[in-house]
């Protein structure tokens, strides 16, 4: 995989997980990834993107596009995400990565529907925080 690191072999107590919000780098939750290791960038077909405000929610949508970045989680970290991502569930995706590889992942999907207003037709959330 050219371009995305491989997740290392630590066993059961890591997970792949792919963020498309404010986990990302520069995005204010980025923090809470501290101690993960960062895998590269892709997307994931299947879901359509939201602009719900403050953060996104990607929700299942045929034709939909989301794109992110990937990241090595330890297990405790994983734990204190799903506290604070509790709107969403964890689900595992197939994420496309830049140089065509493919690798699953878990992701936080919203699975509530939202007004087609609100989608983010790009799939990619950007939003600018003062501090």
């Amino acid at each position: 995989m050219r371009g995305v690191k491989s997740p290392t072999k630590k066993g059961l107590s890591q997970r792949v997980l792919f963020v498309y919000g404010t986990l990302r780098q520069g995005q204010p939750l980025h923090k809470l990834l501290q101690g993960a290791n960062f895998l590269g960038e892709g997307r994931v077909q299947g879901f359509a993107l939201y602009d719900l405000g403050d953060y996104p929610a990607a929700c299942p949508q045929e034709g939909g596009l989301v794109w992110g970045e990937l990241y090595e989680v330890p297990e405790d970290i994983i734990s204190l995400l799903d506290e604070v991502e509790d709107e969403y569930c964890r689900e595992t995706v197939q994420v496309e990565l830049l140089d065509g590889g493919r690798l699953q992942a878990q992701m936080y999907v919203f699975r509530r529907s939202l007004p087609e207003s609100l989608r983010i037709f790009s799939g990619k959330w950007e939003k600018s925080f003062s501090s």
